[in-house]
């Protein structure tokens, strides 16, 4: 009969105990960092997300702001040429009213003309009236000017 040496039971038992505690402590502290992992995906996954709409509300605003500069600047276009065309409106309805002064002073020699000579007594009259009724602003102020300038032609007098 053999006999087989004597082997230390104890002491494999004892390491393979250690080896399989070892080994559970690695299949524990592998799960934790597999969840750990798993956490890091639905944190990235849960960031990248909020970097597109924030990216996707930056492009948003950034089209409404040129939007917005364009909106501006034809509003600045129409501004400047509602401004032009009412400087022209006025400019035109001076124009009106000068040729008006004109008119009424032609009218007042025409009426003030006797035989002889013109009556500058009835000249000086129908020019005060219409100065009187003259508007004292906006375009039709123009014509005070016209009517002192061209009655002084008239009669003569140095302006």
């Amino acid at each position: 009969m053999l006999t087989e040496p004597a082997v230390d039971v104890t002491g494999d038992g004892m390491l393979a105990q250690e080896l399989l505690n070892d080994l559970r402590a690695a299949q524990a502290k592998l799960e934790a960092a597999r969840e750990d992992a798993a956490s890091l995906k639905v944190l990235l996954a849960l960031r990248t997300h909020q970097h597109d709409l924030a990216w996707q509300d930056v492009q948003r605003l950034t089209a409404e702001l040129e939007a917005a500069r364009a909106r501006a600047v034809a509003l600045e276009v129409e501004l400047a040429e509602a401004r032009t065309n009412a400087a022209s409106a006025d400019s035109a309805a001076e124009a009106d009213e000068r040729t008006e002064a004109v008119r009424t002073v032609l009218g007042a020699v025409l009426d003030s003309i006797g035989s002889r000579a013109l009556d500058r007594r009835r000249f000086q009259e129908i020019i005060a009236r219409a100065g009187r009724e003259a508007p004292t602003d906006g375009p039709g102020a123009a014509r005070h000017a016209v009517l002192l300038t061209e009655a002084r032609r008239v009669l003569g007098i140095p302006g």
